[in-house]
């Protein structure tokens, strides 16, 4: 049920009393209306009514300095949808006029003021009040719906035009349609690349994730928007399209700090609105349709310097880095002997020194991702196959390759080399152990893989599959079962709703907490109350 909240505004003391009296009495038969101020005149009426914005005001019409009509002039472009109801002790056609000028919604003559009369006009202002928002929902479902469409539309359109699917003749009759026009002009792509994609698939339902992204692309959009004309799209995983366009051509230089810019406003704004870490990458400038697959090209090209770069990079055409392949056949020599190394008899601290002058030349020997992923593989497996039979080492295939920096598979080799040479499986019991209390002790909280790897000082990759192999039960899964037996525990002592019940065990979305519940225990929260309580 709505409540709306109820203003005063008449310079008598009695009728000012009478209505709080009346207010008073109507809060224990109708819960609707709730009393929220008073104003003993027009002017002070206004000032509190701009900060109050209450849904109905009753006002006086006669009153010293600024009369009631008048207020309700001055308060009708701040309070659009604030219903305003007139008492007058005069029956005048003038003020009458006046009224209806300003769409006053009833007009009561207060001498006397008959209690019935009151209630009817609230009820009005009610009905109105309804019908407003009720408008107002379906225009923003509808708004929500088109944008939804343009967005789906548009994402069709980028990829097509990526691909090559449609000519250059005749995109612009196709982009026309979509609104985007800019083609023509001077442009850049740029791609926005999510930090931690796993964690975000593992942390968020699919529902969610849909959700996210699109909120995602309407930030990307607005942020452009900021700095010229431009559009933006999901693309596909962990990546959206965009183009920034201006009128006129740049230097080379003023283009580069416009990208510059950008990006990081870009990533300034996921991570503040959303709280979702991203890089930035930039193609050069182009002008004209046949030239949209070259500026998505390098775009592309240079989200693979994200590979060697800390989390909210900004990455530019002119900045790319230049890969060493000369390097190759040294660093399969580190590796092969790093390999031999591990075993029972190599003490921790040189194994660990090991792994830090591995990373060192990997960092000054930039290898490209496409051939130095596969050699990381190669060597986790060999490192791999040393694990005794029987330990709760994650298996070689588990190597994270996809979604992840050098940085974060050096981590997970590191971790598993010195479980392979500690032969790990009583240490790394206990680091699940530890990741178990954690787990229990923020179970109200959200929880993230990212907080619970840090916590136990491991890659999260690495402690997710390590994880999953000792419990038998994924770390997202294992979270999620536990708060439903927490929201069992709760609703033996009482009879908690499913909004407190969210509160108590950490889960924002009701939905998904019914559709977990159901998951873990094959029935509704309302039929396991049912089952509790009965009837009661």
């Amino acid at each position: 049920m709505r409540t709306y909240t109820c203003f005063i505004v008449d310079d008598e003391d009695l009728i000012v009393q009478r209505l709080e009296l009346f207010f008073q009495e109507l809060a224990g038969v109708d819960l609707r209306f709730r009393l929220v101020g008073k104003a003993y005149g027009g002017i002070t009426g206004a000032e509190e009514a701009l900060q109050l914005k209450p849904d109905i005001v009753i006002s006086d019409i006669v009153m010293p300095k600024l009369d009631g009509i008048t207020m309700i002039e001055r308060l009708k472009p701040a309070l659009p949808n604030t219903q305003f109801i007139l008492l007058t002790a005069y029956s005048s056609f003038e003020y009458a006029q006046r009224a209806i000028g300003v769409s006053v919604l009833d007009y009561i003559v207060k001498v006397p003021l008959k209690e019935e009369a009151v209630r009817r006009a609230l009820d009005k202002a009610a009905g109105v009040l309804d019908e407003i928002r009720s408008k107002d929902e379906e225009i923003h479902s509808l708004h929500a719906s088109v944008l939804e469409n343009k967005h789906r539309v548009r994402k069709q359109l980028f990829g097509e035009l990526i691909r090559g699917e449609i000519p250059s003749r005749l995109a612009p009759d196709f982009a026309n349609r979509q609104q985007v026009r800019f083609f023509d002009q001077f442009y850049c792509c740029f791609i926005v690349e999510m930090n931690h994609y796993g964690s975000f698939r593992s942390e968020y339902s699919a529902a969610d994730q849909s959700i996210l992204k699109y909120a995602m692309t309407n930030v990307i959009e607005e942020t452009v928007m900021n700095f010229g004309t431009g559009a933006a799209s999901d693309l596909y995983d962990n990546r959206f399209i965009g183009f920034i366009s201006w009128e006129k051509s740049r230097s080379d230089m003023d283009t580069e700090q416009a990208c510059q810019t950008l990006g990081r406003q870009l990533v300034s704004h996921l991570s503040r609105y959303l709280n979702q870490p991203v890089s930035v990458a930039f193609g050069g400038p182009h002008r004209g349709w046949e030239s949209i697959r070259q500026s998505y090209g390098e775009a592309v090209a240079a989200c693979d310097d994200f590979y060697y770069l800390e989390d909210h990079a900004v990455q530019t055409a002119l900045h790319r880095f230049r890969y060493n392949h000369d390097g190759k056949a040294e660093l399969q020599r580190k590796l092969e002997e790093l390999t031999r190394r591990v075993d029972g008899e190599t003490a921790k601290d040189e194994l660990e020194k090991q792994l830090v002058s591995l990373q060192r030349f990997i960092t000054d020997n930039k290898i490209h991702k496409s051939v130095m992923a596969p050699l990381l593989r190669d060597f986790c497996r060999d490192i791999a196959m040393k694990l005794k039979a029987g330990t709760d080492q994650p298996d070689a295939e588990q190597f994270p390759l996809q979604f992840v920096t050098v940085r974060e598979q050096l981590r997970y080799i590191r971790d598993l080399a010195i479980a392979c040479s500690q032969d790990g499986s009583s240490h790394y019991r206990t680091e699940i152990i530890r990741a178990k209390r954690f787990i229990e002790q923020n179970l109200k909280q959200r929880l993230t893989l990212q907080a619970i790897a840090e916590h136990v000082n491991l890659a999260p990759s690495y402690f997710s599959s390590l994880f999953k192999k000792t419990m038998n039960e994924g770390v997202v899964d294992y979270i999620n079962r536990r708060k439903i037996e927490l929201a069992l525990e709760l609703l033996k002592v009482r009879d908690y709703s499913n909004l407190e019940l969210c509160e108590e065990v950490g889960v924002v979305n009701e939905g998904y907490f019914c559709k977990l519940f159901r998951q873990y225990t094959e029935t509704t929260p309302k039929q396991y109350r049912k089952k509790l309580y009965g009837n009661k």
